[in-house]
């Protein structure tokens, strides 16, 4: 089970959780009106499509929840089941840590 942070307080950072993180992600791919960065929708369509591989049946639906600027507790759950349908914290850490924007030195 994934921790549940959700971008909780501690002195001067935040901590947060693998599912935040995949938030952070996505919400930087489908929001409207967020800088477009090469490559980083194509990266998160490749976690979903890992996850849907996997059981996750909600792809859809979280796109569409993202794409409207929803946050709620149903998309936070959402994220924390893309995260445990990918195996889990450090799987979901490791696809996150993958990601190289377009153009990027490598």
């Amino acid at each position: 089970m994934s921790a549940r942070y959700n971008f909780t307080r501690m002195g001067g950072h935040f901590r947060t959780s693998a599912p935040d993180g995949l938030l952070l992600m996505a919400i930087g791919a489908y929001w409207p009106g967020e800088p477009l960065v090469p490559g980083r929708r194509e990266h998160v369509e490749k976690i979903l499509a890992r996850a849907a591989a996997a059981g996750f049946g909600h792809a859809d639906v979280f796109c569409t929840m993202l794409s409207n600027r929803e946050l709620s507790a149903r998309t936070i759950q959402l994220a924390e089941d893309v995260t445990e349908a990918v195996g889990g914290d450090a799987a979901m850490i490791a696809l996150i840590q993958e990601f190289q924007p377009e153009g990027a030195a490598q």
